[in-house]
């Protein structure tokens, strides 16, 4: 009989504590219920009729935009708002003169500058990023591009990454302006002698007629080839171009469903 006495007294032991042990689970897990049930199951409201597994991106929609700019202080001294920055597509295309400056033979500084091929001239395309002032006709502009050249028959340079930065006026339709030019990356070949170079600088200046989307501009330049291999050049050179202003979105989030 005692024996059968310690046992029930074991088993009730035992019943007692997962009782105590469920009830502590029970306290645990009652927040983390109740968070669910306020969130929705499956994104959904409490009061939805739909239940399901959650896709981890809420149905929402973007806010309707003001369509007002944010007032600035009359202390502001702030030249340029790129918020208002207008994208365009450019080529300019035009003929170039050569001048060698290194290892020079009386025969070459003779010359001078000279066009060394009928078809001796450059091609470049790239972006255009115009940025108007708020205050004044200034705007700025930057001009990132690849650029091929024809120096001569045997002379080839492939500026890989150009850049140019500067500014200029805005007078109706007329756009007169002046930029820096620098060749970060080029490669070329003159007379059967590769090399390449690192930051040629330039400048330039020219005028523009912009109409609506398109601008067209004819701008005239210099710049020296500095050449880590072989003789250095200067190049200059009038080009003709022409941009193609790109479509401003709506939103400053490409892609997000429209407002509602």
């Amino acid at each position: 009989m005692s024996g059968s006495t310690s046992v029930s007294r074991g088993a009730r032991r035992a019943l007692v504590r997962l009782g105590a042990c469920a009830l502590v689970a029970f306290a645990i897990a009652r927040p983390t219920l109740a968070h669910a049930q306020d969130m929705g199951v499956g994104g959904a409201s409490p009061g939805g009729a739909t239940s399901g597994p959650s896709w981890g991106r809420p149905d929402v929609t973007n806010s309707p935009e003001s369509g007002h700019a944010p007032k600035e202080s009359h202390r502001s001294v702030k030249l340029f708002d790129t918020r208002k920055s207008i994208v365009s597509l450019q080529l300019d295309v035009g003929p170039i003169w050569a001048r060698r400056v290194q290892d020079e033979t009386p025969i070459t500084q003779r010359r001078n500058f000279e066009r060394g091929a009928p078809l001796a001239g450059e091609i470049g395309f790239g972006t255009v990023y115009t940025t108007p002032s708020p205050r004044g006709p200034f705007f700025m502009v930057g001009h990132l591009k690849t650029l091929l050249r024809v120096i001569d028959d045997k002379s080839f340079s492939w500026s890989i990454f150009h850049q140019e930065l500067g500014g200029g006026l805005m007078l109706g339709p007329f756009e007169p302006e002046v930029r820096l030019r620098l060749s970060v990356l080029t490669a070329d070949i003159m007379h059967a002698q590769p090399s390449i170079q690192l930051l040629s600088p330039g400048v330039s200046a020219g005028f523009g007629i912009h109409v609506g989307k398109i601008r067209l501009d004819i701008k005239a330049h210099s710049e020296y080839l500095w050449r880590w291999f072989g003789p250095d050049y200067l190049i200059r050179g009038v080009t003709i171009g022409f941009r193609l202003d790109q479509s401003r979105p709506k939103t400053p989030y490409p892609g997000a469903p429209s407002p509602q």
